[in-house]
């Protein structure tokens, strides 16, 4: 397949929820991100760990028209069952290890599973490629490039270190238009995981790689939560967006999106 490049480029966007849920429409191409709308996400057992929104998602009933659901991670709260019931998606990409499921449930839509052996897709002339994490045991946590051919959307909703394949990746995409990853630094005993976010250390070390020409804060809710994972975890948020904007290296990156509105990002 040969990739052909959109002849018009526009990014906008839209948080659905206050935490890693989000619509994007890049070029035409209308996308669901890890779209979780009510409920709970409990990851394992109730007693494990339980989460729900602090702040309400957007109702179903104002959800835009969506070509695509993209689902990044296979945990609950980017994975949600409940929510994607509801939505219905006709086409699905995400990591292989859920297509067998994502088949059982949605048996008449186009699933599109990506691995470290299958690690691009061509979809409306937009190319999506995924870049696995080094991690070889849960949590492991991979990223995604949505290139249109003139930009590209990077997306890391728990961080991303880069290996040399990945570089590689990188240099053949188009300029990075917007960055996609979480301000708060979330650490967890490594029994229980270890490091789940690495906060703006993190932010930096994709900035410094990607050079993004804006950054999206996702995954950094405040949510309620339950269970022995809430008693571990070591959380630190950024005070607030003053404090972001003292940062020279991301200031004039910063795109604060705190609300349910529809911005142009390019």
């Amino acid at each position: 397949m040969i990739w052909k490049a959109n002849s018009f480029y526009m990014i906008y966007f839209q948080r659905l929820n206050m935490d890693n849920s989000f619509f994007m429409d890049m070029s035409g191409w209308k996308i669901l991100i890890d779209p979780w709308l009510e409920g709970t996400e409990v990851d394992y057992f109730g007693w494990f760990n339980t989460q729900w929104h602090r702040t309400l998602p957007m109702p179903y009933s104002e959800i835009p028209a969506f070509d695509t659901i993209l689902i990044t991670q296979k945990y609950p709260d980017h994975f949600h069952i409940e929510t994607l019931k509801k939505l219905d998606p006709k086409h699905i990409i995400g990591p292989k290890s859920l297509e067998k499921k994502l088949m059982r449930l949605f048996p008449s839509a186009k699933i599109e599973g990506l691995d470290t052996n299958n690690n691009t897709i061509i979809y409306r002339e937009n190319k999506v490629t995924f870049l696995a994490t080094k991690r070889k045991i849960d949590p492991i946590y991979d990223a995604y490039i949505i290139d249109d051919g003139t930009e590209s959307v990077f997306i890391a909703t728990h961080g991303f270190h880069f290996q040399n394949q990945d570089l590689e990746h990188l240099k053949q995409a188009s300029p990075c238009q917007l960055l996609i990853t979480p301000f708060t630094y979330y650490k967890l005993p490594f029994f229980l995981g270890g490091l789940v976010s690495p906060g703006l250390n993190g932010v930096k070390h994709l900035c410094e790689i990607i050079d993004p020409k804006k950054v999206v804060a996702t995954h950094d809710e405040d949510k309620h939560a339950k269970g022995i994972v809430s008693k571990f975890a070591r959380i630190k948020r950024p005070e607030s967006s003053e404090d972001i904007l003292n940062l020279s290296w991301l200031s004039n990156r910063y795109l604060e999106v705190n609300h349910y509105n529809r911005i142009q990002v390019s």
